[in-house]
């Protein structure tokens, strides 16, 4: 049939209409387009930084390594010279050999090159460069290593003003997908959870026949609950990368889950950095790729996971607003009607209609919030200015007015 388009899968086929059919693609398109575009871009920017940085990373440690082998042998010349002429000349020989040598150790360790050995190791290796592109890209920036050259530091410019945007986009597409799938298990599995949450006694259990506007506390209860719940997904994410972390470095479990908070926060202090697990190329890899893939999805879903948890504190914050304004509107009708009926009382009037019933049900309502555990929230709210209200008073009155809280 023309406009249908026919899906198999495994468990049946599903019909589409085209427009619907070409939205999704679009759609998939899109998002794949994406991140597709960003290890591209990533990977271009890499092999730049590589072919700029290395040449003069590969020239520094092989002068560092030359001038080690050669103040050490100086100063081992020296040594043997003073065994055979102890002068003060031989002795400040030594004197100035041993400085030498020691401020070339201390130059050397810091451009790489290891002071047993005289063995180093490349920064400017490709994996080594596609990870700190992603460093970059992110705004994570450990300062474990930088670009050097002028070459270098224009094009990291240029890199990350274009690509940090384009980033941000990719992780924005990312956290709302992730966003969505939180929202689909929170919907499927609320009353699961709630129930969960009453019988631990941190939400209160709503009674049958329960008015829905009466459960207004119940609803802030649920709010915070959802954020909780976004938290200890956020906790159990870090735990995961911790014990993947502890499997690749020698590191404790809280340093691992130190490394995994700090990184998807974007603090980035640089104390701690992923390092190479052993010499083969394909581990190396390997452990890259793991490390850029849990990076970039635990910066979207840390970003979604703050954001779900300061749009609840806010809602919460508006809903707990909302109940102070209804109960102080509440009071403020209490003290005129107080008056009315006083001045009716006086003056032995009858005003039109009872309201005596009315205002015993506004009392009880608002006591029913004096009782709640979300009174203390509201201590400038004095309830017991309705204290006034008698029992089967009877005052006439021409107001309308909700008595709800």
């Amino acid at each position: 049939m023309a406009g249908i388009i026919q899906s198999v899968f495994s468990k049946g086929i599903y019909t589409l209409k085209a427009p619907e059919a070409v939205n999704k693609f679009k759609s998939l398109a899109s998002h794949v387009g994406l991140y597709v575009g960003i290890v591209v871009y990533t990977a271009i920017g890499a092999k730049i930084f590589q072919t700029i940085e290395h040449p003069y990373e590969r020239d520094t440690l092989e002068t560092y390594q030359a001038l080690l082998i050669t103040k050490r042998v100086l100063f081992l010349s020296a040594l043997q010279n003073i065994t055979s002429d102890k002068t003060d000349q031989s002795f400040q020989d030594l004197d100035t050999a041993l400085t030498e040598y020691e401020e070339i150790c201390s130059q050397a360790s810091d451009a790489g090159v290891d002071i047993v050995s005289k063995e180093f190791s490349f920064n400017w290796d490709y994996i080594q460069s596609v990870f700190f592109s992603l460093t970059i890209l992110t705004t994570i920036g450990y300062g474990n290593f930088a670009a050097v050259t002028r070459g270098g530091r224009i094009f990291c410019l240029l890199f990350g003003i274009i690509g940090i945007p384009f980033m941000l986009s990719v992780l924005a597409d990312v956290g709302s997908i992730l966003a969505g799938a939180l929202e689909l298990a929170w919907t499927k599995n609320k009353e699961r959870l709630t129930r969960l949450a009453e019988k631990l006694h941190i939400v209160s259990k709503k009674k049958e026949g329960e008015e829905e506007d009466e459960m207004e506390s119940v609803s802030l209860e649920a709010s915070l609950l959802k954020a909780l719940g976004a938290l200890m997904l956020l906790v159990l994410f870090l735990a995961a990368g911790a014990l993947l972390f502890t499997i690749w470095e020698d590191w404790t479990f809280f340093d691992a889950f130190y490394f995994c908070f700090v990184t998807m926060t974007t603090i980035g202090f640089g104390d701690m950095t992923p390092s190479i697990s052993g010499d083969a190329r394909e581990e190396k890899t390997t452990y890259m790729l793991v490390c850029t893939v849990y990076i970039l999805v635990g910066l979207a879903f840390t970003s979604t996971i703050i954001e779900l948890v300061r749009r609840q504190y806010t809602e919460s914050w508006r809903k707990m607003q909302e109940l102070r304004a209804n109960i102080q509107a509440q009071l403020k009708l209490a003290d005129t009607l107080k008056k009315l009926s006083e001045t009716a009382e006086k003056n032995n009037m009858d005003i039109g209609m009872s309201i005596a019933d009315d205002l015993e049900q506004l009392k009880n309502n608002l006591n029913k919030f004096k009782n709640s555990k979300h009174a203390a929230a509201f201590g400038d709210v004095d309830i017991q200015t309705l204290d006034w209200v008698e029992d089967n008073k009877k005052v006439k009155a021409f107001f309308i007015y909700e008595s709800s809280v």
